[in-house]
């Protein structure tokens, strides 16, 4: 029989193990992170000029936004290639701002910040900028899968955009591959330096039957022939067979070709970035 010390003792025990249970189970979950994408067409004979801008104003203006807001986490602007004709395609750079949770409100930085950064109010640098560029499209997605890692991503980077189109009824379906099988195929071939990072995005805003895609499918890579090579298809079932022991290869393709629809493809350099240290 247990004495009352120990019973005491041992009730303790219990009340601590269920209030540490408890409190790990109130941890609040990691936000959401979400991306802001702006489509930029430069006005005729601005290009250069914008591009200065990039890679001077805008860096500094985002870094200090960062030093700000600590929910921003990345923020790039890239140049378009191989445009193609195809509707929708119009325009020569775009811009993408990551953030830990929902993005802020417009107007929510302080004036303060820009006269710092740019040496002008908020209002002066968007007529600067109106004479330069104007904004064709905006959108927000939700991150789903990635691999990517801080520190890695460079400024004269490749990115190639796939816009997808998700088979309906499929979404829970794609997203959840996406988590589970391909993640960690890609981890694999970014640590073989088949690709420096890679991740899913869900489109939040717009979306629906009448938009042109579901989901972006976003890769790095190191130089601009890598991104036109892409991944190396003959390592394909080599890689898989490592990753997911014991699963079919072909029913994995045949499942991505059910859940999901290429709509686009697009590449794109890194022309200027700014990334938080974490």
């Amino acid at each position: 029989m247990l004495k009352p010390l120990s019973r005491l003792s041992l009730a303790l025990v219990f009340v601590f193990t269920a209030l540490f249970g408890a409190n790990a189970l109130a941890q609040p979950a990691a936000p959401d992170v979400y991306v802001v994408v702006t489509y930029i067409k430069t006005l005729p004979g601005q290009d250069a000029a914008y591009r200065e801008y990039l890679t001077t104003t805008s860096k500094k203006l985002f870094q200090e936004m960062m030093a700000a807001q600590p929910t921003l986490l990345y923020w790039s602007s890239a140049r378009t290639m191989f445009q193609g004709t195809e509707p929708g395609s119009d325009f020569d750079y775009v811009g993408a701002s990551v953030y830990a949770g929902p993005p802020p409100e417009p107007g929510t930085i302080p004036d303060a910040i820009y006269l710092k950064a740019t040496g002008m109010s908020q209002a002066d640098l968007g007529k600067k900028l109106a004479s330069m560029r104007t904004i064709v499209g905006t959108e927000v997605l939700r991150q789903q899968a990635t691999i990517s890692t801080p520190g890695v991503l460079k400024e004269g980077d490749f990115r190639v955009v796939s816009q997808i189109r998700i088979n309906p009824g499929m979404g829970n379906e794609y997203f959840d591959t996406a988590r589970t099988m391909t993640q960690p195929l890609m981890q694999a071939r970014a640590a073989a330096g088949e690709l420096k990072t890679w991740s899913v995005w869900s489109r939040v805003f717009p979306a629906g039957a009448a938009t042109s895609y579901d989901a972006l499918s976003v890769m790095y890579f190191k130089d601009q022939a890598s991104a036109i090579r892409g991944l190396d298809a003959t390592k394909g079932l080599e890689t898989f067979m490592k990753v997911h022991p014991g699963k079919n290869f072909a029913t994995h393709i045949n499942n991505l070709r059910d859940y999901s629809q290429l709509q686009q493809r697009f590449i794109m350099q890194i022309i200027a970035m700014a990334e938080r240290a974490r």
